[in-house]
């Protein structure tokens, strides 16, 4: 595949194959043109007001012709021409970079066309065009003449395959022709009447918001006051009488085999006020770091114990808040099991949730991470890290918030910057939740930080409405988002477009307390890790009154670790859910030095070991960066530094190609029996997940080596050197290419 213009835009939308996408980003990788072909490329679709390419004259190109580019279906002189022409102009180079981008996410997601509008649109034409279930018209060829000739709408000896009778094509032809002009003046008043229709009237007064030349693609965003009850004139009509004057009957609704196209939900917008605009793009600036109080922590009540705290600054660390006022360009942090109360000077009120998943069985989320940012034109300006927020509008009277989320885009993104955010208009006493996870996926460890081929975890975002309704906008879509009609969106990094969900019977969590009602056979034994954890959460709320985290969780972790020496291999549930929220809390506070030295130490419980596995390989995916962060601590303790870069490695998912390979199979079983305790149990994790089978083997990363060496033996009679395990076979060459 050669790297031209239209294969980079290709590339830089993310829409080539995996195989493709290598291929280029190697090119990309190489090519110091090419490199800076994608900065510029970057730059001049996000610079404003920028003027388009003219039509005709010097330096003009026909609309056409960019589209039969884009769609490589022209000359490869044109093509030439065309990238030449881009090249040496950032107008043309922005606008077939623009118009591919579009293309991108049009074709890519469906669209979605509210019920009112298209009601809307077939009230324009009066006639057999305004019924919703009419036949599609089809070409009909003649034997003898190749030209199409349209279908009449109510020749029904011609619907049924009848020829038409002789003479009739040049009265069909003016009848096309006149029907064409009529057409034609219904669309430009159409047009006309969208631009300054009673409709728009609603945008002009929305405040300090940016709206420019970008139109929404509204998406359930309120009805306009032409949107509502038809006019009494209409009420009554028939078909008949919007027909052609002679009466007809509208014919029947397709069936599902006539021409099938793709599935489209709609959504029925819900009814708000008619003054009620759009969600407009608000101005854009960098997040404040700015330190002011912006608004007061609302203690709990003494039934449900919660803890709120705030990073002074990174060398600081974290400090329970000990008055109640909440400043800003600091980040919050809410503990696993805290629900954390800020109410805001602008009488927005954020609760940051932090979630225990042993009373609501959401593994998704556990502490919750945010920044207030101090903002002038917004009534509230947050960067959600991680974990779950609440947004609630607490305005008296009918007042709506104007809300920003932000959050970062762990993985590459060649289209918009790593920072993305949701405008919302939270409409009074409405209330939206989020919350934020990421996934490492199956991408394999970069030993250099910058690879162009490293794509990074996958980030995703759930917005639920939690009461009312609540406009809400990413790049250039819009959302009505409402309880009943669209209760919940997605968005994920990988894709980059918020939208309907995979998954949309997820329902948000419960608002009150209470857990989750258990109706299985283990209710016992769930109930009594429910009332283990809660105590534990207890426990640590009630050592923070006095003590920092970091040593009121080095008092727990001393008194679970006794009770475990005590108990021995027969460990408590008690003692192992105390231990297993101590971890969780360590992994929300950064804790990564902490982490790895219990997971490597040789005097772990091996159950310990695998939640200390877990948490670090969270915490990796939670930010980009952080896989890189963790080696640093891992150069402090092992040399050479290729001991450190193959334990990432183990941290990483093994990749479907080196799962065909042997030798991934010979170097885990060598793992086995490694003198560091990190490659023994990460090599041992992969191969059970791997080879299930291999549970049979019995092994033990803090067993002996003569234990272990035995294992070994036993894992190469499974698998024999250069062989796969049993039931795999290696690609066949067809399928590598």
């Amino acid at each position: 595949m050669r790297l031209t213009l239209r294969t980079l835009l290709s590339y830089l939308d993310d829409t080539l194959d995996p195989a493709q996408t290598k291929l280029i980003g190697a090119k990309v990788a190489d090519s110091e043109q090419a490199r800076d072909l994608t900065e510029r490329i970057k730059q001049v679709t996000r610079r404003r007001r920028l003027t388009t390419p003219p039509a005709t004259g010097p330096g003009g190109i026909d609309a056409n012709t960019i589209a039969e580019y884009l769609d490589n279906d022209v000359t490869p002189e044109t093509s030439a021409e065309v990238e030449q022409i881009c090249l040496a102009s950032d107008v043309h180079l922005a606008e077939v970079a623009a118009c591919h981008q579009i293309l991108t996410l049009v074709l890519g997601e469906p669209a979605l066309v509210p019920p009112s509008a298209k009601q809307r649109m077939y009230g324009l034409v009066k006639g057999p065009e305004a019924i919703p279930f009419r036949r599609a018209a089809r070409a009909v060829k003649n034997d003898n003449d190749l030209s199409s000739e349209i279908e009449p709408d109510h020749d029904d000896s011609l619907r049924l395959g009848v020829p038409a009778v002789a003479g009739a094509k040049d009265q069909r032809n003016l009848i096309l022709l006149a029907g064409g002009g009529v057409l034609a003046a219904c669309l430009l008043a159409f047009a006309i009447y969208m631009l300054v229709g009673p409709g728009h009237g609603g945008n002009a007064n929305v405040g300090e918001l940016k709206t420019g030349g970008d139109v929404p693609l509204a998406q359930g965003d309120g009805k306009n006051k032409d949107q509502g009850e038809p006019k009494n004139d209409d009420k009554k009509k028939t078909p008949e009488d919007k027909g052609n004057g002679k009466g007809f009957t509208p014919p029947p609704p397709k069936k599902d085999d006539d021409d099938p196209k793709p599935f489209v939900p709609e959504v029925t917008p819900v009814p708000v006020k008619p003054d009620t605009p759009p969600v407009a793009e608000f101005a854009y600036a960098p997040a404040s770091t700015k330190q002011v109080a912006v608004g007061k922590y609302i203690p709990p009540n003494v039934k449900a114990p919660a803890v709120l705290l705030q990073m002074k600054s990174e060398k600081a660390g974290w400090t329970r808040l000990a008055d109640k006022d909440v400043i800003s360009g600091r980040p919050l942090l809410s503990l696993p099991g805290s629900k954390s109360v800020v109410a805001l000077n602008s009488d927005v009120e954020l609760t940051l949730w932090g979630n225990l998943v042993e009373l609501t069985f959401d593994p998704y989320v556990a502490e919750s991470r945010a920044i207030l940012h101090d903002n002038d034109l917004l009534d509230a300006d947050v960067t959600l890290q991680r974990g779950r927020i609440v947004l609630r509008n607490n305005k008296k009277g009918e007042k709506e918030a104007r809300v920003r989320v932000r959050f970062n885009n762990p993985t590459t993104t060649k289209l918009f910057g790593e920072e993305k955010y949701f405008d919302f208009v939270l409409h009074a006493g409405s209330a939206v939740l989020l919350e934020r996870f990421s996934v490492m996926d199956r991408e394999p460890f970069f030993d250099n930080q910058k690879d162009e081929l490293r794509l990074g975890p996958t980030a995703t975002m759930w917005v639920y409405a939690y009461g009312g309704s609540a406009n809400i906008r990413s790049e250039q879509v819009s959302y009505l988002l409402d309880e009943t009609q669209l209760p919940l969106l997605q968005w994920r990094s990988r894709g980059g477009v918020l939208g309907p969900p995979d998954d949309p019977k997820r329902i948000p969590p419960a608002p009150s307390a209470e857990p989750v009602q258990l109706k299985d056979k283990d209710k016992v034994v769930r109930q009594q890790a429910r009332d283990a954890v809660v105590r534990a959460h207890a426990e640590l709320v009630g050592l923070l009154e006095k003590k920092e985290i970091d040593v009121a969780l080095a008092e727990i972790m001393q008194s679970v670790q006794k009770a475990a020496d005590r108990e021995g291999k027969k460990m408590s549930g008690d003692t192992y859910l105390s231990w297993q929220y101590a971890i969780r809390c360590y992994t929300a506070i950064d804790g990564v030095d902490f982490l790895f030295r219990e997971f490597a130490a040789d005097t772990t419980p091996t159950a310990m070991r695998f939640l200390y596995m877990q948490a670090l390989q969270q915490w990796i995916a939670q930010e980009r960066e952080n896989d890189y962060q963790l080696l640093e601590v891992l150069n402090k303790t092992y040399r050479p530094k290729t001991t450190s870069l193959n334990i990432m490695h183990l941290f990483h998912a093994t990749s479907r190609e080196d799962a065909l390979k042997p030798g991934t199979y010979e170097h885990l079983i060598e793992g086995l029996n490694n003198e560091l305790m990190p490659i023994r149990m990460l090599s041992h994790f992969h191969l059970i997940n791997m080879v299930p089978e291999g549970w049979k083997i019995p092994y033990d990363p803090g067993a002996d080596a003569q234990f272990r060496k035995k294992a070994v033996r036993e894992w190469l009679a499974m698998i024999p050197p250069g062989k796969l395990p049993p039931g795999m076979s290696a690609p066949k060459e067809k399928d590598k290419n």
